[in-house]
């Protein structure tokens, strides 16, 4: 997580998918100075990007799209107290579902939601 405690609502990580990891690390490693670093537990091919040493847990991710043919995008993770309760309710509100709930061992139970207009967002309920 990348925000001090973190509450419901709160925007709390950035992930990019991208058809080009390499080249995504190098673009935003040299533009802004950001840090990488591999992420090996229970996700194959996953970086986590770090910005300065005081970032220690990341404040996102890098990963190579998991859909093919979907372009390259930025996706911001909110804190949810609970990803299923929240899908179903945004199921109810007309929100599209791009990925149903799963656990992401050591990391916490997470979807990936567009709201009626289609913008995309991520959820995520962290292990504690």
């Amino acid at each position: 997580m990348s925000k001090q405690n973190p509450k419901p609502g709160d925007f709390c990580w950035n992930e990019l998918v991208t058809t080009n990891v390499p080249a995504a690390k190098k673009f935003y490693t040299s533009l802004l100075g950001w840090k990488t670093k591999p992420f090996d537990k229970g996700m194959v091919d996953y970086t986590i990007i770090q910005n300065g040493k005081a970032d220690k847990q990341g404040m996102g991710g890098i990963m190579k799209c998991p859909v093919p043919g979907n372009p390259a995008q930025w996706i911001p993770y909110i804190l949810v107290a609970d990803v299923d309760a929240t899908v179903k309710k945004a199921k109810k509100l007309r929100g599209k579902i791009f990925m149903p709930p799963f656990d992401i061992p050591t990391v916490g139970r997470i979807a990936v939601l567009a709201d009626p207009q289609g913008a995309a967002f991520g959820i995520i309920k962290p292990m504690m």
